[in-house]
């Protein structure tokens, strides 16, 4: 359990969270003893890239729908995480567990990154895209991204909203002031990328890409094969920086004529 102090005139107060943060190798251990229910607190995109074998999902959002899907006996064990240490969906899971009743939590802190990381075991579950012939309006209004007007993700701000953007990269016409980085191996980059693109690759064993190399102004959209590198390399940046990024999560499709992007309904 862990404890923080607050502090008031004269004393103090210690509170306990209702969670436990557990490292990797606890981690693993609960998972070769199957002793507990691993729950991915990440949206449902971000879950069909991949995540950790067994794994149920658990949308913050979603809780109350899926409360059905939960454990009966609130003294089950509950494994929680999502996409590393920046990502605060699982603590805040977590206390919606808490006060549904659940009282043996742990969250995983370091999340899905670092287990992917470690070549540990993981499953995917490709979304096939579904098109219409109907024109997609994105739902709210755009959003301010160091000069640039985009449309994000509903359920997650580190994203873009795909449908909006991948008919304007596909017809080569990305909003001004956003560069398109291409984080996938330089030899994948070199094969075939998007037109216009840079590539800054992103490092998965030392979990850093070169910052050095963005333009100096203007946002950033980053772009991989599926979306699941983008996501870990997202996570790797700093913060100052981290503002000027989004996440692309649709299927990078290539040939010898060159690439486009797809993304789901």
């Amino acid at each position: 359990m862990r404890h923080f102090w607050i502090f008031f005139f004269g004393g103090f107060f210690l509170f306990a969270t209702p969670y436990r943060l557990i490292d990797l190798s606890e981690v693993k251990n609960h998972y070769n003893a199957h002793d507990a229910l691993f729950v991915d607190a990440r949206d449902a995109g971000m879950y069909a890239k991949g995540t950790i074998l067994r794994a149920l999902n658990v949308p913050l959002k979603r809780f109350k729908r899926m409360k059905k899907w939960l454990p009966g006996r609130k003294d089950a064990s509950i494994l929680i995480f999502c996409n590393g240490v920046k990502c605060g969906k699982s603590v805040k899971l977590a206390e919606k567990f808490a006060r549904a009743g659940y009282t043996q939590l742990m969250v995983y802190r370091e999340g899905y990154p670092e287990w992917k990381k470690h070549k540990l075991p993981i499953m995917v579950t490709p979304v096939p895209c579904r098109c219409d012939d109907q024109p997609y309006k994105p739902k709210g209004k755009p959003v301010a991204v160091s000069g640039a007007r985009l449309y994000l993700a509903k359920d997650d701000p580190t994203r873009i909203d795909a449908r909006w953007i991948v008919p304007r990269i596909n017809a080569g016409t990305i909003p001004p002031g956003v560069t398109l980085v291409d984080v996938r191996p330089s030899r994948q980059y070199t094969a075939a990328h998007l037109p216009k693109a840079v590539n800054v690759p992103y490092d998965p064993d030392k979990q850093s890409i070169d910052v050095s190399k963005f333009p100096a102004e203007g946002a950033i959209l980053f772009y991989c094969n599926h979306g699941a590198i983008s996501a870990d390399a997202f996570v790797a940046l700093p913060d100052d920086v981290a503002r000027r990024v989004k996440v692309l999560e649709a299927d990078l499709l290539c040939d010898e004529k060159g690439c486009v992007v797809q993304s789901e309904k």
